[in-house]
């Protein structure tokens, strides 16, 4: 075995990469423990090896080890809840088991097994629903799923009673009621092929039940497709029961498939362990049976949410966010190094770290790649980006202070450590609340973020650090030249509060009159329910006008009428969405293939030979009524959770007062956030709650900032609190400014050219950001300032101060 095999195999033994992480997290302990810096220096340049390592030899090779999403490479998902069964004695709903989640996982993988589905994703979600995800199925494919998920494929044998069809029919129309009997509707063909309907009385218990099944197999008989059935011992008993008692020729057996009856057959012959089922249309029509009968589903399963993506979708937006964002990080990195000179390239060898351990962490795991994951990881290189700044700007203020350079550099990370830890911690709490309550997509953003913010502590904190030790230590490093665009400034930007409060309750005002007017039409699918369906054209295809597309439709009957919206984005073609309700989806779609010839365009199916496919594919977003009610208060909890764990955090690490500035900070931009989003003619869906989480995060982040140099103020420095307060706004000014200008340049490049699946995402991110930079500023220190009027803040600042060094030496 060659050594790069060895390797790989080695890193992917649990035990091996247990053992190795031990290791490491033991030399992290050993390098923050020890007082020597050259030891610092030895451990953390081995941690940063070891590490990088590991994650280089989990991505190899990387087309097979970091999984895409279907909003990446295409495919479909479902969001299925496993409904209780009713007793039909008494009628009342009999609790799911704890089992149940269970046995209908189960029973999906063998029928999707059986019909040759393999790479799929199941996962449970609470007690009673399943989350599955096909990676790269067409949306042919996916329908084909979706059938076979709502068929529970409950099989019931039932005699059918004697009496007259009359009393059948009058019992079926509620008319008559025979005690433990129930009326079916059964249409039936004679032997000629004419279709007849006729009502039937069955015993409401049935002689043989699904249980009983040992075996179904399709098979023909000439032209007929048939489900042959080889019931269990004890089922054959039954059988054997059923029919001993009947009259050959006259009586009859009714077959009920999920409480329909498929057929009501003359009994001809005593029957005991096989029978078969007819009337199949074809022999695929006869296997699905066959496969549905050996795997019943104990529970029905309701399909809340579904999600088709097709490939040349995901090709598309895929393309739109990779350019992007390595557009916005090209630009970022070109300003690091001309700004900072020799220290922007440490920051930009510990963001192309910080990216290796992101992305081997990823593949290590086994997690999924989504594309709000995708911007998750942009927003945490963000904030690595700012770290870099925090202690560079800190460098540079000891630097003019006139210390040398390796003091400058020691005293720089010292007084960053708690302004990073508790901005990092506090963006980390969002990303909790994210992946405990969050689900789909969203989820997907929140894995990415949590990886991306402990990677970029990581990189920030001891990456850079190790990197200038070895440079002063060796000598490479004698002097630092750093460009300086903000001099001391000394803004009274506290005496201007009263202006910018006057601000900030126009704007509010203004946000919240944009929920007023628009009301229920700002909410999206997610929340509302109903379906989206999605046309991507290539940039060598015509495309559909909106107008043309909405003439197609007028004279459509439909529950609700059809929101069509055409956007044009270049070099990825043309992009036609209609929103229409989920029952009509069916309708519309064939509708705009009739109509377009663009889309009635069948081509070969490389998958299945001598078959055809849909040129363009129809991507679909379908979510119930239920669920988006679902969807929308879980939202409203998730973000209120964060909240107060985080005003929790501050209040221990700062004082109440700063807790409060900050939870008005953050509620002050979710709201003109949100509310200029929707005056802009947006709509709310699920994954505007990452987005939303991820102000809230930059907001907290921006504001500890200032507030960890207004406690450093407080507890150093004598003085006015208000003054302290403008001179430790006009400290990090710079910070402020530099970070938002190259975040926001990131953003605004990914909402302008990055698609629409990306846009409405990044659109609203970047709408905070630039409230969130004027809110840390103008809202939350003046917040603070008023809120702590006739409290001692210096005093209750230190105890808050002296508690959190008491516990970090216990």
């Amino acid at each position: 075995m060659t050594s790069p095999l060895l390797a790989l195999e080695l890193v992917s033994d649990p035990l091996v990469l247990f053992l190795s992480g031990l290791a490491l997290l033991i030399l992290f302990i050993w390098y923050f423990a020890t007082e020597s810096d050259r030891r610092k220096r030895n451990i953390g340049t081995i941690l940063i090896l070891g590490l990088c390592s590991i994650c280089l030899l989990a991505l190899i090779p990387p087309s097979k080890t970091l999984k895409g999403g279907i909003d990446i490479v295409g495919g479909s998902a479902f969001t299925l809840r496993v409904q209780p069964n009713i007793d039909p004695t008494t009628g009342e709903v009999i609790p799911l088991s704890p089992t149940s989640l269970d046995q209908a996982v189960e029973t999906i993988e063998k029928r999707l097994n059986g019909g040759g589905i393999s790479d799929m994703l199941i996962a449970k979600s609470g007690t009673d629903t399943i989350i599955l995800q096909m990676p790269g199925m067409d949306p042919e494919s996916a329908a084909e799923v979706r059938e076979t998920l709502q068929k529970v494929a409950k099989l019931e044998l039932k005699e059918v009673s004697n009496k007259s069809r009359q009393l059948a029919e009058l019992v079926y129309n509620g008319e008559e009621v025979v005690p433990g009997f129930s009326a079916y509707k059964y249409e039936g063909e004679t032997r000629t092929g004419e279709p007849y309907t006729e009502y039937l009385l069955l015993d409401n218990r049935p002689a043989v039940d699904g249980k009983d099944v040992a075996d179904a197999w399709p098979q023909t008989q000439g032209a007929d497709h048939q489900v042959g059935i080889k019931l269990t011992g004890e089922g054959g008993e039954k059988m054997g029961n059923l029919t001993q008692n009947m009259e050959l020729g006259s009586d009859r057996i009714a077959v009920l498939l999920d409480n329909e009856v498929i057929t009501a057959p003359v009994v001809q012959d005593r029957l005991r362990s096989n029978f078969v089922i007819m009337g199949q249309r074809n022999f695929d029509e006869a296997s699905k049976l066959a496969s549905q009968l050996l795997n019943p589903m104990e529970n029905a399963l309701d399909i809340e949410e579904e999600r088709t993506v097709s490939p040349s979708l995901g090709i598309a937006v895929v393309k739109q966010g990779t350019t992007s964002a390595l557009v916005g990080l090209a630009l970022t990195a070109v300003f690091i190094l001309i700004y900072y000179r020799m220290a922007g390239i440490v920051a930009l060898f510990a963001l192309v770290t910080n990216a290796i351990l992101i992305f081997g962490a990823m593949a290590m795991f086994g997690f999924t790649f989504t594309l709000p994951g995708i911007a998750g990881i942009i927003l945490t290189i963000g904030m690595a980006v700012d770290a870099n700044v925090l202690i560079y700007e800190r460098l540079r203020e000891e630097l003019e202070n006139g210390k040398s350079l390796a003091n400058a550099i020691d005293t720089a990370y010292e007084k960053a450590f708690s302004a990073i830890f508790d901005s990092n911690i506090t963006s980390l709490l969002s990303a909790g609340v994210l992946l405990s309550m969050a689900s789909g997509t969203v989820k997907g953003f929140a894995v990415t973020l949590t990886v991306g913010l402990l990677a970029s502590m990581f990189s920030a904190i001891l990456v850079t650090r190790v990197f200038f030790r070895w440079a002063t230590d060796t000598g490479m490093l004698k002097k630092l030249s750093l460009l300086n665009l903000f001099k001391k400034t000394n803004f009274d930007f506290l005496g201007k509060r009263k202006t910018a409060f006057i601000i900030s309750m126009v704007l509010g005002i203004t946000a919240i009159s944009g929920f007023a007017i628009k009301r229920t039409n700002a909410l999206g699918v997610d929340f509302t329910g109903g379906t989206i369906i999605s046309f991507q054209f290539q940039p060598d295809q015509d495309g559909i006008r909106q107008t043309d597309a909405e003439n197609a439709l007028k004279d459509l009957n439909t529950k609700a009428r059809p929101m069509v919206q055409e956007e044009k984005v270049p070099g990825s073609g043309e992009l036609l969405t209609i929103r229409v309700d989920t029952e009509d989806v069916v309708k519309v779609e064939e509708t705009l293939r009739a109509a377009f010839p663009v889309l009635g365009e069948r081509i070969p199916n490389p998958s299945s030979a001598g078959d055809t496919k849909w040129a363009i594919d129809a991507s679909k977003e379908s979510v119930s009524a239920t669920a988006g009610a679902a969807f929308l208060t879980n939202s409203g909890i998730a973000l209120l959770v964060g909240l107060i764990a985080i005003s929790i955090y501050i209040s221990i690490r700062f004082e109440f007062s700063f807790a409060l500035g900050a939870f008005v900070a953050v509620v002050h931009d979710v709201i003109i956030a949100v509310g200029l989003i929707i005056l802009m003619g947006g709509e709310l869906s699920l994954i505007h709650v990452g987005a939303i989480l991820t102000i809230a995060g930059y907001s907290i982040n921006d504001t500890i900032i200032v507030f960890d140099r207004i406690r450093e103020s407080l507890l150093t420095t004598s003085g006015k609190v208000e003054n302290l307060m403008n001179q430790a706004i006009n400290a990090t000014l710079s910070r402020t400014l530099l970070t938002s200008t190259t975040t926001i340049t990131t953003v605004a490049i990914l909402a302008i050219f990055g698609g629409a699946s990306l846009r409405e995402f990044s659109t609203m991110i970047l709408v905070g950001l630039v409230i969130g930079t004027y809110s840390s500023i103008f809202v939350a220190s003046p917040v603070v300032l008023l809120s702590s009027k006739g409290k001692n803040l210096r005093r209750q600042v230190l105890d808050a101060s002296l508690a959190g060094d008491t516990a970090a030496n216990a």
